[in-house]
């Protein structure tokens, strides 16, 4: 579950819908002072799609501002709403609720862009809220929503976030299976790395490792032609991962291996504790335990320069009881 964890708690809150508006060109004398509210949301969208959050809220709070001149009170809503999120993904919950309430009263179900936006950030709060029934409610109007008004990007989002707080795992299959319908039907495939990889984690969280395995495979595909440096690595190392929890040990070394020495290029802890804790029971199960050992105490010393001994100390533990069970 670990890195399942880490790595779609990111892409559902971060990862954003179809934008409502076309982009205007990009000239040289163009400036924020000129660009209509349409144009500046589209612009701070753009930054969002870039995981600067910081600058994304700047951007967001100009386009309120614009908007409210303008009387836009659809792209007013949207702004908003977007600076919600981001006060969200930047742990600032309470001045987040602060601008989701404005954004609530700005808003109007009449309105598709902005009621859209509005609900799939409401629902983004009550998930991390751990209210997981009215997440799942709001996620089901919303999808309903944009299905009815034809927002097929915020359809498909609306669907990976009911696959992710849905209690069942049929239930998740179901609409990740929807979702990814969904997204190939309507050809918003930069959506498609994390539905695949969303189906994926339910399948391995069932213990389902032959189908995991082939989602990831797929997840692989969609997040090597549209995620950035990390989705990279991370899809590359769920296959790994997928082919140790099979027993393919030699197959996974192979993919965990260039995971770990990426990881190691751009000093990420965590994946480099990730990669070390699979190749260890890669090494364990062809019997070099006591490699496997030295890998699995890295694993763990990696963990903790991540922080997870203090914002996940049952991984710590877990892998304390293997390095026991192990006489390590």
């Amino acid at each position: 579950m670990k890195a399942i964890l880490i790595t779609i708690l990111a892409s559902a809150l971060s990862l954003n819908f179809a934008v409502a508006v076309e982009k205007e060109p990009k000239g040289a004398n163009v400036t924020n002072s000129d660009m209509s509210a349409d144009s500046l949301l589209a612009q701070a969208d753009d930054i969002f799609q870039s995981r600067d959050y910081q600058k994304a809220l700047t951007s967001y709070l100009d386009v309120v501002k614009v908007a409210g001149k303008e009387f836009n009170y659809s792209v007013e809503s949207e702004a908003l709403s977007q600076c919600a999120r981001m006060n969200l993904l930047l742990g600032n919950k309470e001045e987040g609720r602060a601008f989701l309430g404005k954004a609530e009263s700005k808003v109007r179900d009449s309105d598709p862009y902005g009621w859209s936006r509005y609900l799939g950030v409401r629902g983004r709060f009550e998930w991390q809220e751990d209210d997981l029934i009215t997440a799942r409610a709001t996620f089901d109007q919303m999808y309903e929503y944009c299905t009815v008004n034809s927002l097929w990007g915020r359809a498909v989002d609306a669907a990976h976030m009911i696959a992710i707080v849905a209690d069942d795992p049929n239930e998740q299959i179901e609409w990740g299976k929807k979702g990814i319908e969904a997204a190939e039907a309507n050809e918003v495939e930069s959506w498609l790395g994390p539905l695949w990889n969303n189906l994926a984690g339910t399948y391995y969280d069932i213990k389902d490792f032959e189908n995991a395995l082939e989602c990831y495979v797929k997840a692989r595909e969609y997040h090597w032609r549209f995620s950035g440096e990390m989705g990279k690595l991370f899809a590359d190392y769920h296959v790994g991962m997928t082919h140790r929890w099979l027993g393919n040990f030699d197959e996974a070394k192979k993919w965990l291996r260039p995971v770990l020495a990426w990881a190691e290029r751009l000093d990420n802890h965590s994946a480099i504790g990730q990669a070390c804790e699979d190749l260890g029971e890669c090494e364990i199960g062809t019997g070099n335990k006591s490699g496997g050992i030295d890998l699995l105490k890295r694993a763990r010393s990696e963990y903790v320069k991540a922080g997870f001994d203090k914002s996940w100390p049952e991984l710590i533990q877990n892998i304390d009881k293997r390095l026991t069970e192990l006489g390590g």
